[in-house]
C-alpha cells in the first residue's frame, strides 16, 4: 500500500490552536474542521482505510459531544474510551522514557519544570512544587486535561511552557523548580500535529492509521474560546473524557502541546504533561512522588540578575537534541528558543542541581 500522500500533507486550517468567539460555536466549528480533514485526505489521494478511519473517528467524537449535550454523560465518556482503546500503537501509548511526545535523543533524560506564581513575600518550600497533598485536593481546579475533583500534576518541558500556561506572569512573581521522572510512566501522546505525518514515511500502515486517530482527538481538544465569564467549557468535554479513559485503562497521564502557544509549530518548547495523582491510604503525598526528583525553586527575576560567572554551568537539555526547529512566538516574528533567557534559565536550573544523581527516587518531603 502506498503512502506517498503523507509526504506533503499539511493544512493551515488544521494547525492548532483554534480560536472561536463563543462556547456555542464549538460543536459546529469542530464538525466543519473534522470534515475538512477528511476532505483533505481524499484530495491527497489517501488510501481508503485512512479516509474511513478519519471519518469514523470524527463521527464518534461528534456523537460523544451530542450525548454530553443531551445529558448522557456516561455514554459520552464510553464513546471516547472506546476510541482510546483502539489507539494501541507505540506512537500513542508508551512509557515516558521512549515516548515520541518529547523529541530528542532516545533514552536521554527528559527535563521537566513546575512553576508557581507568588505575589507576596513568601518563602517557598520544595513541598510547594510537589503534587498537591491529600489534604489540599479540594483546591484542585477544572482544567482542559483534568478530571473534575481528581488531582493532576502539571509539568512542562521548559520554563517557557510554564510561563505561557500561567498567563505570562511578571518575572518577580515567577518561581520554577526542575523535575525529573524515572521514565516508567505510561503516557498517552496527544502532542501531535498534521505536519508529523510527513515524518512517518518509513512507518507501516498501522502507525499512520494510529496517527490519524490521534490527529482527530488533537483537533477536538485544541480550541480556545474567547467568551468570558463561563462556568461551563464545551472545549473541555473531549479532553476530560480522554483523561477519564486513560485513568480507567491504567495509563499514568497525557502529553500535549500547550494551547497557549500562538501556533502549534511554535510549541516544541511548550509540551505539557498531565499526570494522575493517586494517594495511598494514610499517606499525605501521592505515590507519583516515589518516581520523581525535584530541586529547590528559583525566582526568574533573581536569575536574570546573576552575571555570567554565576550561570556558567552548561547542561545538555533534551530539547536541544531534536531535529525540529524549536522556535517560539509566531510565523510573523519567530525566535529560536535557544536564544532566550528561558533556555538559559532551564540550563541553570539543572546545571546547579549537582546532587541530582545521588538523590534516591522520591523525596524527603514525602517520608
Amino acid at each position: 500500500m502506498s503512502f506517498e500522500w503523507i509526504k506533503t500533507f499539511s493544512d493551515k486550517q488544521l494547525q492548532a490552536p483554534f480560536l472561536i468567539a463563543c462556547d456555542a460555536d464549538y460543536y459546529r466549528d469542530l464538525r466543519k474542521r473534522l470534515s475538512h480533514f477528511v476532505m483533505l485526505l481524499k484530495g491527497a489521494n489517501a488510501d481508503d482505510e485512512s479516509i474511513n478511519i478519519a471519518q469514523k473517528f470524527s463521527d464518534k467524537v461528534c456523537e460523544a459531544l451530542r450525548d454530553y449535550y443531551k445529558g448522557r454523560i456516561a455514554s459520552c465518556h464510553q464513546r471516547i474510551e472506546n476510541l482510546i482503546k483502539t489507539c494501541n500503537h507505540e506512537l500513542a501509548i508508551t512509557q515516558l522514557a521512549s515516548s515520541r511526545a518529547f523529541p530528542g535523543i532516545k533514552g536521554s533524560e527528559i527535563q521537566f519544570f513546575r512553576a508557581r506564581v507568588i505575589d507576596k513575600a513568601k518563602k517557598l518550600k520544595l513541598d510547594d512544587f510537589l503534587p498537591m497533598s491529600y489534604n489540599l485536593r479540594c483546591k484542585s481546579g477544572n482544567y482542559r486535561f483534568s478530571i473534575p475533583g481528581v488531582v493532576s500534576f502539571y509539568i512542562a518541558n521548559s520554563s517557557y511552557g510554564c510561563w505561557i500556561e500561567m498567563g505570562k506572569p511578571a518575572d518577580h512573581d515567577f518561581y520554577v523548580s526542575p523535575i525529573t521522572l524515572d521514565g516508567s510512566q505510561k503516557i498517552f501522546n496527544l502532542a501531535v500535529m498534521t505536519r508529523d505525518l510527513a515524518s512517518l514515511n518509513d512507518c507501516n500502515e498501522t502507525a499512520i492509521h494510529c496517527w490519524i486517530k490521534l490527529l482527530v482527538l488533537m483537533i477536538a481538544t485544541s480550541y480556545i474560546v474567547d467568551e468570558k465569564d463561563r462556568s461551563f467549557r464545551s472545549e473541555y468535554i473531549v479532553s476530560q473524557s480522554i483523561m477519564l479513559a486513560c485513568k480507567k485503562l491504567g495509563y499514568d497521564g497525557v502529553a500535549y502541546y500547550s494551547k497557549q502557544a500562538d501556533e502549534e509549530m511554535f510549541a516544541f518548547a511548550a509540551i505539557n504533561l498531565a499526570l494522575f495523582v493517586d494517594y495511598e491510604k494514610g499517606k499525605k503525598y501521592s505515590i507519583i512522588c516515589k518516581h520523581l526528583k525535584v530541586d529547590e525553586p528559583l525566582n526568574y527575576q533573581f536569575f536574570k540578575q546573576l552575571n555570567a560567572a554565576a550561570t556558567y554551568q552548561k547542561y545538555s537539555l533534551r530539547i536541544s537534541g531534536t531535529h525540529y526547529i524549536t522556535n517560539i512566538n509566531n510565523y510573523k516574528r519567530q525566535y529560536s528558543f535557544f536564544d532566550t533567557d528561558f533556555y538559559r534559565f532551564d540550563e541553570h536550573l539543572f546545571g546547579r542541581w549537582t546532587d541530582k544523581e545521588s538523590i534516591k527516587w522520591g523525596n524527603a518531603a514525602i517520608e
